[in-house]
């Protein structure tokens, strides 16, 4: 039922008509009830009625918030992938936020530049060195690394996947793109020449789950990082992801209330002790024509899609 609740509060948040970016994502939660009656027959569980509800529920309302002229109950789930989606999963790459076993609290960001790509990389634990700009030439599915900026072998070829998401090297290592399903890197069509790059939070806090950065020109020295938490990612196909201090929100007036059904649902007012928050809904859903493949939507609307 919580994943009912929480994405009829996000479609909530957006029928509301807040500006900007307005939502909140609990600290704690609260129960939300239904009365639901089970057919006598009993062929169908009463799990499978409540998922069957809440997959209805959320994306009929989502869909009469986003498009009220064209929302059509058979037309939300087609039961086969989205043209969109299907755009999506076509525009991936080997592009990514790659994790090696080797380096478990490290990261291998991985992101195309002119003719070859390059990469950011830190092995994580305390006091980790961040590298940053290592250039890695690209030929087709092969990626090649020059690894001497730590003392490493250099001119190392390693192979790309077919699903593009893997690379593995000549010793059998091999890195996982995405490992964590939400993080990776996405674009955001007001910035073109931009990007924004999720991935894990490594450190002590239960709240804080991932890291964004934000950039809206290519340029590095233009990055933004704020921090964020997310639902259980056991809703996954979709979650809720909660931003803290965005760039472009701020916090409400003093004595301005929240604005929004899920301010008042699931937190306490005026509570901003992780910055000003921002929600939007992650989703992987292939089937969806509200929430595609691959992407987050926020309640102004704004769509970051994963390449």
């Amino acid at each position: 039922m919580m994943q009912l609740f929480t994405t009829v509060a996000f479609a909530a948040a957006l029928i509301s008509g807040a500006s900007g970016f307005s939502c909140q994502q609990p600290h704690g939660s609260r129960a939300a009830t239904s009365q639901l009656k089970m057919s006598p027959s009993g062929e169908s569980s009463r799990r499978d009625i409540l998922s069957n509800a809440a997959s209805a529920a959320a994306l009929g309302i989502s869909a009469l918030v986003i498009d009220p002229n064209t929302a059509s109950a058979a037309s939300l789930r087609t039961g086969t992938i989205t043209p969109q989606s299907a755009a999506n999963k076509a525009a991936e790459s080997y592009q990514g936020v790659y994790s090696d076993p080797n380096h478990p609290d490290g990261y291998r960001v991985i992101m195309a530049s002119g003719k070859g790509a390059t990469m950011t990389l830190s092995d994580g634990g305390s006091g980790a060195e961040t590298y940053k700009n290592i250039p890695v030439g690209v030929n087709g599915n092969e990626l090649s690394f020059d690894f001497g900026f730590k003392g490493g072998p250099k001119g190392v070829i390693a192979v790309l996947s077919d699903d593009k998401q893997s690379i593995t090297f000549p010793d059998g290592n091999s890195w996982t793109k995405n490992m964590n399903k939400y993080d990776g890197i996405y674009k955001d069509p007001k910035y073109p020449n931009g990007y924004r790059v999720i991935r894990k939070y490594r450190g002590d806090t239960k709240i804080i789950n991932f890291i964004a950065e934000v950039n809206d020109t290519g340029n590095e020295k233009d990055s933004v990082f704020c921090q964020g938490s997310h639902a259980s990612l056991f809703s996954i196909p979709t979650a809720a992801f909660t931003f803290y201090d965005l760039p472009g929100t701020e916090k409400p007036k003093e004595d301005e209330k929240p604005s929004n059904f899920v301010s008042y649902a699931l937190q306490k007012p005026k509570d901003y002790s992780n910055g000003v928050p921002t929600v939007g809904q992650f989703s992987l859903e292939e089937s969806n024509t509200v929430f595609p493949y691959g992407t987050i939507t926020f309640p102004d609307k704004t769509v970051w899609t994963r390449i």
